[in-house]
């Protein structure tokens, strides 16, 4: 799924002129609670939205989400999530800044409270507000290695509401989001740069104290004014770099940042469209409301399921995001067939290597489970799988312990908390070394903005 793009970025980019195409999603997204609890989908056309969210869940669930969106505004303003090139600031800079003392007791909600504290001043009905307390809860917990009673977890919340003011809408890349780099490398080779793929980088090479290049395994040296990093941290700074160049503050930093991935990702080759049965049937009527979103249990399950996970077990009740992209491009799959993919949450990923492989493939069976109690055809449709856990991840990747948030979204480790050095975003303790992926601000998701703030921050401070 691609989120919204800041306006900034799509006109540096240039994606479509560089060969992307994008495909709108008529239900972007659908989110299915525990049996007896109604389905929430999210419609691309704002009219067909609210007829939804009023006539099949009334108007106090729809008056209490519009003032849950209202009540993200402000913190999540602060945040910058989507403002280009912008220098992060510390949450006791923030605290300091609000304007109010309400605004500052809003803020401290967000960066001490857990999820639940905020739902329920929104959503207190366990029973009539089920699905809308269920599909927070999961929008909580996704990046995080939290609960969402776990305190911390509002902010993860607050961040996945988050808007860019650009008023798009989710789309899907045709071919799947590789084609977003395969756009990129067009782009690079059309100004006559150079993109060299399947490369493995040994070393970065530091002389006098400045990052000058890179070495390869094979030996070669690249001899650069600057050198970029999108790894993670400790995937740069502790595997690239060798101990002498680095401080031991550094260091100490490095290695304390929380990276977890205690999920599992499933992909299916599927010889049929599943169908939605039982009491979800009649959702079969919209073809576009199997495309993808979640499968979720209620929150007080989620919050087992995270503690079971920290004791080294499986969780009884498996949160599930799930996709099937050949129902808006078929050009995935040959003609008939369908692809679909899927993560569980809440795998225990600090358990010892010798069960993890038994975990992976139990927790495996769960996930096609509860796909399975709403598209019951779902298990008999499935000609091929392929399972991985985050570490897969890691090995395929580069990703500290499989960790695709390069550093979790816990409030202690987001907005200045991500930069190195004091008054910039993206630069190191190393001269000529800067950052420029999803370690840095603003953080993870498919924005772009984190290169392109390391890019002009680069341009401004290096080769200008």
């Amino acid at each position: 799924m691609l989120f919204p793009l800041a306006t900034e970025v799509t006109e540096a980019l240039d994606f479509e002129g560089n060969g992307a195409e994008f495909i709108d999603l008529p239900v972007m997204a659908i989110n299915l609670p525990n049996p007896g609890a109604k389905p929430l989908l999210f419609y691309s056309n704002r009219l067909k939205q609210l007829r939804h969210l009023l006539f099949d869940h009334g108007p106090r669930a729809m008056l209490g989400f519009l003032k849950l969106m209202r009540f993200c505004e402000y913190p999540a303003a602060v945040m910058d999530r989507f403002t280009a090139g912008h220098l992060p600031k510390t949450i006791e800079e923030l605290l300091a800044e609000a304007p109010s003392v309400a605004a500052r007791d809003q803020l401290k909600l967000v960066f001490e409270g857990s999820a639940m504290d905020l739902i329920e001043k929104f959503f207190p009905d366990p029973v009539k507000h089920q699905t809308f307390r269920a599909l927070l809860s999961f929008a909580a917990i996704q990046s995080t290695y939290k609960g969402p009673y776990t305190p911390g977890s509002a902010f993860c919340l607050v961040y996945t509401m988050a808007l860019n003011g650009s008023g798009g809408l989710m789309r899907r890349v045709k071919g799947g989001m590789g084609s977003l780099s395969e756009a990129l490398e067009r782009s690079i080779v059309k100004y006559e740069g150079e993109v060299r793929l399947k490369q493995v980088v040994k070393r970065i090479v530091v002389e006098e104290g400045r990052a000058v290049g890179v070495e390869l395994r094979n030996g070669e040296i690249l001899r650069a004014r600057v050198v970029l990093s999108n790894l993670d941290k400790p995937a740069t700074f502790t595997r690239l770099l060798s101990e002498e160049n680095i401080p031991p503050e550094l260091s100490a930093e490095v290695r304390a940042i929380e990276h977890k991935g205690a999920w599992v990702h499933l992909l299916f080759k599927l010889k049929g469209l599943p169908e939605y049965g039982g009491e979800w049937e009649g959702l079969n009527h919209d073809r576009y409301a199997r495309f993808g979103g979640a499968m979720v249990p209620d929150p007080d399950q989620m919050q087992a399921s995270y503690d079971a996970c920290g004791r080294g077990e499986l969780p009884s009740h498996v949160p599930i995001a799930f996709q099937i992209p050949t129902v808006v491009d078929p050009s995935l799959a040959p003609e008939g067939a369908h692809i679909a993919s899927a993560y569980g949450f809440f795998f225990p990923c600090d358990a010892p290597d010798s069960e993890r492989g038994k975990l992976r493939d139990e927790m495996a069976e769960q996930v096609i489970d509860r796909i399975s109690r709403y598209m019951p055809s779902f298990r008999d449709l499935i000609v091929e799988r392929a399972v991985f856990s985050s570490d897969h991840f890691a090995a395929m990747h580069g990703a500290t312990n499989g960790d695709f948030t390069h550093g979790l979204i816990h409030p202690e480790q987001m907005l200045a908390a991500r930069a190195l050095v004091k008054g910039s975003a993206h630069a190191t303790p190393i001269a000529g070394l800067y950052l420029c992926g999803a370690s840095c601000h603003p953080g993870p998701g498919v924005t772009f903005l984190p290169g392109y703030g390391c890019a002009h921050e680069v341009l401004d401070k290096e080769l200008r």
